[in-house]
């Protein structure tokens, strides 16, 4: 085996498409309200937590008034739980997974979500078991864009910096990645290509795009501190 021992993924956005439900049930109480949900704005939560962006709070601004949190929080949950529900691991995650797991390679994820979230989804996806560390919300003092997720997933797996390769397909999921010192690659999806992905140290289309062996080269080629 080369340099690299272990993958680190995403969850949201990048195993499971869970963001662009999500974003389209906030747009659409947006509009009833007679405002647009600015994707850019938006970004500022995505892969990571309200405190990056707050959407009741971000719509009160712009109506200049209250509204009902937690009557609009429950109809975007219901609304984008009902798609996300229906979902599959977006398109060559799981052949990545497989392939990692064939080659020896360590696996772990790290997400800024709730472990409930991420391990009920992953099970549900029948993705549960390939994973050695799955490291979420609860586990760290602060998520996403800072790094403590991805050093807990370093340290769970027994590997440091250098031997991981990170899956991200957000800004702040990105930054994090970076911020641990660890080569980081851009997955983008509908929602995330629209936004600035060019810190990341490679960007593809989707998780095959190139043969894993491919990957592994070049990340062992390429300095990754920031």
């Amino acid at each position: 085996m080369g340099l690299i021992k272990g993958l680190i993924f995403d969850f949201d956005g990048l195993i499971l498409d869970t963001e662009e439900p999500s974003f389209s049930a906030w747009a659409q109480m947006y509009n009833e309200y007679g405002v647009s949900l600015d994707i850019q704005a938006w970004a500022g939560g995505l892969g990571s937590s309200e405190a990056g962006f707050n959407p009741v709070t971000h719509l009160e601004g712009l109506l200049n008034k209250r509204v009902d949190a937690a009557s609009l929080r429950n109809t975007a949950r219901i609304v984008a739980d009902r798609k996300i529900l229906e979902l599959l691991p977006l398109p060559g995650v799981e052949k990545t997974i497989l392939s990692a797991r064939q080659s020896g390679l360590k696996l772990a994820v790290a997400s800024s979500s709730p472990r409930s979230w991420v391990a009920g989804h992953l099970k549900r996806l029948d993705l549960y078991q390939y994973f050695d560390c799955i490291v979420c919300m609860e586990d760290v003092p602060e998520v996403k864009p800072a790094p403590d997720l991805f050093l807990a997933a370093l340290s769970g797996l027994g590997i440091n910096p250098q031997e991981a390769l990170i899956f991200e397909d957000s800004p702040n999921g990105i930054t994090a990645g970076r911020r641990a010192n660890t080569f980081t690659i851009a997955i983008p999806n509908i929602v995330s290509r629209q936004l600035d992905l060019s810190h990341a140290n490679l960007i593809l289309d989707r998780i095959d795009e190139i043969p894993l062996s491919e990957i592994l080269n070049t990340a062992e080629k390429v300095p990754v501190s920031w």
